[in-house]
C-alpha cells in the first residue's frame, strides 16, 4: 500500500521552485523524483536520491548540504 502524500510546506515551496526550473520539468529523472515526493513513497526517493549520489561520487550527507545551500540562497 503506497503511503498517504505528504502535507508539507517545506516540501511544497521545494516543489514549486523545483517546478519552475525549465531544465528540470523536462528532465524524466527530475519527474520521478518530484512524482515519489508528491505520493510520498520515501522508499523510491530515497533509491532515487542513493542512486544519485553514486552517480555524482559523494555522500549523502554532502548531497544535504548542497540541497539545503541551493534553497536557503534563493
Amino acid at each position: 500500500m503506497m503511503p498517504a502524500p505528504m502535507n508539507n510546506p517545506l516540501i511544497d515551496d521545494m516543489m514549486n521552485r523545483l517546478r519552475s526550473d525549465p531544465m528540470l520539468s523536462k528532465n524524466p529523472l527530475a519527474q520521478n523524483l518530484f512524482t515519489c515526493l508528491q505520493s510520498g513513497d520515501s522508499k523510491k526517493g530515497e533509491e532515487i536520491a542513493m542512486n544519485l549520489c553514486k552517480t555524482y561520487g559523494i555522500t549523502p550527507e554532502e548531497a544535504c548540504k548542497q540541497a539545503m545551500q541551493f534553497f536557503t540562497r534563493r
